[in-house]
């Protein structure tokens, strides 16, 4: 049966690639990305010729409908995204729903490697043995929502966020959650990677003193 492999891409660091991860995408017949100029350069530094075609939250339905082609005519396709593994709060995960709907289940393959999720529990000082993972907060309706949520939550909770955005966020988890202790890693893998531990107040005014760069991941800890 054909394959869609589910590649974790590199977030920062490009030697952060799988070696399985490269053998696939050297394999495979075609490459479905987030962003078709983030993979190219990936795949230019490793001198891998495929052909990529794009998959984002704006894409029609006929783009899966293309996949799913493909599939029925014995083709193995990679499906990549900008950063880390698809499917985390990413556009790849309406493709895979729809690819499985389709009848090929046992085809979706996953090729695993980084993750932005992953790398902050690992350096994180806050006890992640259980944890919900709520994605990026709504940008506009749902926010407080979103916030208040993260709040009653009886176990840590996970968050990405963009630089645009980031002081917004903090302000408003504190004030939804109190002065709760987070960590927010910056960068990750990448030369100015760095991993913030302490109070949202302390978080808020330490970010606030330099343009916020890169995405971020915060850990919101608990009520002590």
């Amino acid at each position: 049966m054909s394959k869609l492999y589910v590649v974790a891409m590199p977030i920062g660091n490009l030697q952060d690639i799988t070696l399985r991860a490269l053998e696939v995408l050297n394999a495979c017949d075609m490459i479905v990305a987030e962003d078709t100029r983030v993979i190219k350069k990936l795949l230019f530094h490793f001198t891998i010729a495929k052909p990529v075609v794009s998959f984002h939250r704006h894409s029609p339905l006929r783009a899966s409908r293309r996949v799913t082609e493909l599939l029925r005519h014995g083709k193995n396709i990679a499906l990549v995204t900008d950063a880390g593994t698809p499917g985390i709060s990413d556009p790849g995960q309406r493709l895979i729903q729809e690819v499985v709907a389709a009848g090929f289940a046992t085809g979706v393959v996953s090729i695993p490697g980084p993750s932005a999720l992953t790398s902050i529990i690992s350096v994180s000082d806050i006890d992640c043995g259980q944890f919900s993972f709520y994605g990026f907060p709504p940008h506009k309706k749902g926010r407080t929502k979103f916030f208040y949520q993260a709040a009653q939550s009886s176990i840590p909770v996970i968050i990405f966020e963009s630089p645009h955005r980031i002081l917004r966020t903090l302000a408003e988890l504190r004030k939804a959650c109190g002065n709760r202790y987070v960590n927010v890693g910056r960068e990750l893998t990448k030369i100015y990677e760095e991993v913030f531990r302490g109070t949202l107040d302390e978080a808020e005014r330490y970010f606030t003193k330099s343009r916020p760069r890169g995405e971020f991941v915060i850990v919101i800890n608990t009520p002590v």
